[in-house]
């Protein structure tokens, strides 16, 4: 698929992924940015967003490889961009271990935020608990 042919859509929705690929039986469709990425981060970290969707672009063309595995990282240090985009948006919820202080961040009120102290932590089986984030989305 040539890049002419993709479509480009800019998502008034998205909180957690400054940009996606979205493709079909394997051949790339349309690529996705996000509005919040835009007026958070500035034009340069969405520049840096339209490279990395595009390397997914190319390698779903050539290798039918969509995830961010060597050939990714090969391709986003040659073209300076990142494998995965920093924080843009402030999550609604944190979740913290309370034995090894690991914290999670969550833009719904997922079970793991309804049901915290019915998870354990992955890293040290510690439990969870939620903490209260106020309306500029400071713990």
């Amino acid at each position: 698929v040539a890049v002419s042919s993709l479509e480009w859509e800019i998502s008034h929705r998205a909180k957690r992924r400054a940009g996606a690929l979205f493709h079909s039986d394997g051949q790339p469709q349309r690529i996705q940015i996000a509005r919040r990425h835009f007026e958070n981060s500035g034009w340069l970290a969405v520049t840096s967003t339209i490279r990395h969707e595009l390397i997914h672009a190319h390698l779903l063309n050539t290798e039918r490889d969509v995830g961010h595995g060597k050939r990714f990282q090969q391709f986003a240090e040659a073209l300076d961009t990142s494998v995965h985009c920093e924080r843009f948006s402030e999550p609604s919820y944190w979740v913290r271990c309370e034995e090894c202080d690991r914290e999670i961040a969550r833009y719904r009120e997922s079970k793991l935020v309804k049901q915290a102290d019915q998870f354990r932590c992955g890293d040290c089986g510690g439990r969870f608990s939620v903490v209260p984030v106020d309306e500029n989305g400071s713990r």
